[in-house]
């Protein structure tokens, strides 16, 4: 509870105070408080729902081929997975336009770099957390 708290605040400050300096494209109606929040929050929802999304079809995929899918899953992964955020961002733009604007595809690649650096940066706080809480 306390990542995925920390995750929504760095992600509030992205949207907030990083995204308009580094990517002007990526934008949210109103300021860090309490829009900012609530933006993070829906993103994270739909980052979510669309992440569980695509497990399913890949899972599905793979299922579904016997296996050889995978073939074809894993290296469209490793070529795409900086992609995944972007295509979040996008999908969370068009679904909430009251709230978030997106004007490009090259926004959406700059902000979701962004926000893959603040996951990586929330899962490795937790591993640590996680590792220190074991001793």
């Amino acid at each position: 509870m306390l990542k995925f708290a920390l995750r929504v605040l760095l992600t509030a400050v992205a949207f907030s105070f990083i995204f308009p300096k580094l990517t002007p494209g990526v934008a949210i109606a109103g300021q860090f408080w309490p829009e900012g929040i609530i933006a993070a929050l829906v993103f994270a929802v739909t980052a979510y729902i669309i992440g569980v999304v695509i497990n399913l079809a890949a899972t599905a995929f793979a299922i579904g081929t016997l296996g050889f899918g995978l073939l074809l899953i894993v290296p469209l992964y490793l070529l795409g997975f900086w992609l995944i955020p972007a295509i979040q961002l996008q999908v969370a733009a068009s679904w909430f336009p009251e709230i978030f604007t997106v004007s490009s595809w090259w926004s959406a690649i700059g902000a979701g770099l962004i926000l893959m650096i603040i996951n990586a940066m929330t899962a490795s706080y937790s591993r640590s957390s996680s590792n220190s809480s074991r001793d």
